[in-house]
């Protein structure tokens, strides 16, 4: 941290031993004989320094910032222009001579800054050597007191509290033209409101003017720049300028202190009445009925639930709508379809959250999130919302969903002709395959038997082997036995077979019916009989060319590991599509602000002007939304046939805070309550709705929470800056994130105003001037003393403030280091008790 500190002016090198542009010398002799030390000066020549009618002016990277800045938004009217210089002594460095001040001989800068209303002047023409400005004599600052507007600012670490040493740092600073250390010059004229101005830097010296105009020099060069006799207007050359405009009167103080709380229940808002008598239209009427229906944000500690003005109409509207809810799932139960068997579609309201949990009826638990969502009226318009927003928007957002999908539709080609595939050579197999005895599957799988991986107790007797070709090697089985060449002598049906099948038609000389030649010993595969203990063979070759198993190992290579996270060959579908969801991060908040300013916010419409008041979110309406929200955007999903089993939850951030508001909605617990599933749990965050001229003006405004120290706010403090919701340009929605209403409470918190600040400002506050001034921070322009020109003048000085700290406090027109003191505009801050908007 760093302290500001302000010094009068800076002279460092020559200019600081010069008077005017004249520079003594003198050389210095020292002579020690027998121990006897003398000095003895002797002077030299007198040197002409450069002085202002030598020079053209200086660089522009000289020029570290104006203020008001050039393009900005409008500036109050209550400040002084003014510019910053990188090198701090620049305004002195060509001193023309010595002002008199009331501490002291001061040097009088050579450069001064003017301030010219759009309609005084026009913009400085070009000319040679330098641009000119042809200026009224009567607007311009009197050049006598300009070393009062001209000084130095210097940031010094917190620890520095000894002048001296502030001064020696400073000193060093501007002889290395610190960062920290800059020159300043200000106009002491007045602003007035909703006006264009010229701001310029100018000689301050004859000598200076006539250099810049070219033109021969009149009179003493140490004269000053104006007035001229006889003449209205002066010819100006111009270093440096720049063009700013003030706005609409009033600063930002008197603006906020305008601002005044109003309870949200008696401005009207947060709750909206509606009609409810005739829900059915096909119905007849039964008799009046209305209920309050809640928004986004609603008045603090507003939890009750919904009560009808008639609690009969309200108990027969729910049995009907659980009725009409539960009709289509009872309709295809009663034709024998499953209840998510999503062929069969009855009309009925929506069923919120249904496709998310696969629940197709109304739970019977009054408590579950998806009870309160479907049967409360109040719920249901919130997640009618945000179903109209997917209605109303449904191009855009499958524009975007579909950029997001990427490479899964390719994917899913792939994966589609991979299963399609799987299913025909699976039908294949089971027709070829599945008849075959094991001596056949063996031959069969011959080809293929390096490559066929085997388990021990698939090997049975032989031992452990890694594939079917280790283990036909360590059987009694003859080698070649399985090859291609011998399975196709011996196979069904050839002249072997024929032959053998000759033999076995006659009698065999002992009356025994002949064996065939596998069966007589040609081939003995009795390790791998069914019978014997490698039985778990023939099942394991079949396994391990089993035609999904083989498309999923090959897709897997095709297709990035992250969709295979949840999926593995046990599954009914291994290779079914993939399912995705898009991801909107854009906080829903904006567009429901943007498009139904009354839905989230019941009765801002009637919110006053120059009005603060304290809301809540609340977290039943934001969830009953979302899941509305969704639900519909995952029917568009189906319609367009985007892949997705509408099990995803794409739109999962509401407010403008980091983070999403809500998990998975399919994660939801069924007995969970409907608030609980936001991120802030069921107790909504507290907000400030904020209505008045000072957002318009000041539309940089920030709001800060701060913990109080008993009772009051502490002097130092950050604070946890609120995220602003712009409704339109004069109402912004402060959200605070954590602090609910028994944190703020308990904690005793504060919400600060703060002024936007650009940058350094100097100036008075507008308004009354009062009685007595605590501090020089009460001083307004009714207080100050101005001329004609509208220029600050020195004297009469204005009443000295009673509370002033004891330790150099500053004094009106002692130096330019105490003007800058009391100028200085400390940025304004308004504070809120949250216990005081509470209520207690």
């Amino acid at each position: 941290m760093s302290t500001r500190w302000f010094f009068s002016s800076a002279l460092v090198g020559a200019a600081a031993s010069a008077t005017g542009q004249a520079l003594r010398t003198s050389v210095l002799f020292a002579r020690d004989m027998d121990g006897k030390q003398e000095q003895e000066p002797a002077a030299g020549p007198t040197l002409s320094l450069v002085g202002p009618g030598d020079v053209y002016g200086f660089d522009r990277t000289m020029v570290l910032r104006e203020e008001p800045s050039p393009g900005s938004a409008p500036a109050a009217e209550n400040v002084l222009a003014g510019v910053e210089l990188a090198h701090a002594d620049l305004p002195w460095l060509l001193s023309p001579g010595q002002a008199s001040t009331p501490s002291g001989p001061t040097p009088q800068p050579w450069i001064v800054l003017i301030v010219l209303d759009e309609s005084e002047a026009a913009p400085p023409r070009a000319s040679t050597p330098l641009p000119v400005l042809t200026a009224p004599v009567a607007v311009l600052p009197p050049l006598a007191e300009r070393w009062a507007w001209a000084h130095v600012e210097a940031r010094l670490p917190d620890d520095v509290t000894d002048l001296g040493v502030a001064q020696g740092l400073a000193a060093q600073g501007v002889r290395n033209h610190s960062a920290e250390v800059v020159g300043r010059l200000l106009c002491p004229r007045r602003l007035a409101p909703n006006r264009g101005w010229i701001a310029a830097v100018v000689p301050a010296t004859a000598a200076g003017r006539a250099a810049g105009l070219n033109a021969d020099l009149v009179g003493p060069g140490t004269a000053d720049a104006w007035p001229i006799d006889g003449n209205a207007t002066v010819d100006l050359p111009v270093y440096h300028w720049w063009t700013f405009r003030t706005g609409d009167a009033g600063t930002f103080e008197q603006l906020a202190r305008q601002l005044r709380f109003r309870p949200a229940t008696g401005a009207g808002l947060g709750t909206r009445t509606v009609d409810v008598s005739r829900p059915w239209p096909a119905e007849p009427q039964t008799g009046p009925a209305t209920v309050a229906l809640d928004g986004a944000l609603r008045a603090p500690g507003a939890t009750a639930p919904e009560a009808w003005s008639d609690p009969t109409e309200q108990d027969r509207f729910r049995t009907l709508l659980r009725e009409r809810l539960d009709e289509p799932a009872k309709r295809r139960a009663a034709a024998g379809n499953p209840v998510d068997d999503r062929d069969t579609v009855a009309v009925a309201p929506p069923l919120y959250g249904s496709h998310h949990t696969g629940q197709q009826t109304v739970p019977t638990d009054p408590g579950s999130w998806m009870s309160t969502l479907n049967l409360e009226v109040r719920r249901r318009v919130a997640a009618a919302l945000g179903a109209r927003y997917v209605q109303l928007e449904q191009e855009f957002l499958m524009a975007r969903a579909w950029e997001q999908v990427g490479e899964i539709r390719q994917a899913n080609r792939l994966l589609a002709v991979s299963e399609l595939a799987a299913t025909t050579a699976e039908q294949a197999q089971r027709k070829h395959l599945a008849p075959l005895g094991v001596t056949d599957l063996v031959t069969v799988m011959a080809p293929m038997s390096s490559r066929m991986p085997l388990s021990a107790a698939a090997a049975g007797p032989v031992g452990a082997a890694t594939t079917l070709t280790t283990m036909l090697a360590k059987s009694p089985v003859p080698t070649g036995a399985a090859s291609t060449s011998f399975a196709r002598l011996l196979r069904r049906g050839g002249a072997l077979a024929r032959r053998a099948d000759r033999v076995a038609a006659g009698a065999a000389p002992n009356g025994e019916t002949p064996k065939t030649v596998i069966e007589a010993g040609l081939i003995d595969f009795h390790v791998i009989d069914e019978h014997d203990p490698g039985a778990g063979l023939p099942s394991e070759l079949r396994a391990a060319v089993a035609p999904s198993r083989l498309q999923l190992m090959r897709m897997t290579d095709r297709i990035p590991a992250e969709s295979w996270a949840r999926r593995s060959e046990a599954d009914a579908r291994p290779l079914q599509p993939i399912m995705a969801h898009p991801k909107f991060t854009v906080p829903i908040a904006e567009e429901l602000l943007a498009r139904w300013p009354e839905w989230a916010i019941p009765g801002i419409g009637a919110f006053p002007p120059d009005s603060v008041t304290l809301l809540e979110t609340n977290p039943e309406f934001v969830a009953a939304l979302l899941v509305g929200l969704n639900h519909e955007f995952n029917r568009e999903l189906l319609w367009r046939e985007f892949p997705t089993d509408q099990r995803g939850t794409p739109f999962a951030r509401f407010w403008p805070t980091d983070g999403a508001d809500i998990d998975e909605i399919a994660r939801w617990p069924m007995d969970a309550p409907l608030g609980s599933r936001l991120r802030s749990d069921s107790e909504g965050n507290l907000a400030l709705l904020v209505r008045g001229e000072l957002l318009r003006r000041f539309p940089g405004t920030a709001l800060l929470a701060v913990r109080g120290e008993n009772g009051k706010l502490p002097a130092e403090f950050g604070g946890v800056p609120a995220t602003p919701l712009a409704l339109d340009e004069s109402t912004v929605l402060y959200l605070f994130a954590g602090i609910d209403e028994q944190r703020a409470r308990a904690e005793d918190w504060f919400f600060v105003f703060r002024e936007p600040m650009r940058g350094t400002q100097f100036g008075f506050d507008t308004g009354d001037q009062p009685d007595r001034m605590k501090t020089w921070a009460d001083l307004t322009w009714s207080g100050v003393t101005v001329d004609a020109a509208n220029c600050v003048r020195l004297a009469p000085p204005p009443d000295t403030p009673r509370e002033l700290a004891p330790a150099d406090p500053p004094v009106w027109g002692r130096d330019a280091a105490d003007m800058g003191r009391i100028a200085f505009q400390q940025p304004f801050q308004l504070a809120f008790r949250a216990t005081t908007l509470l209520g207690g």
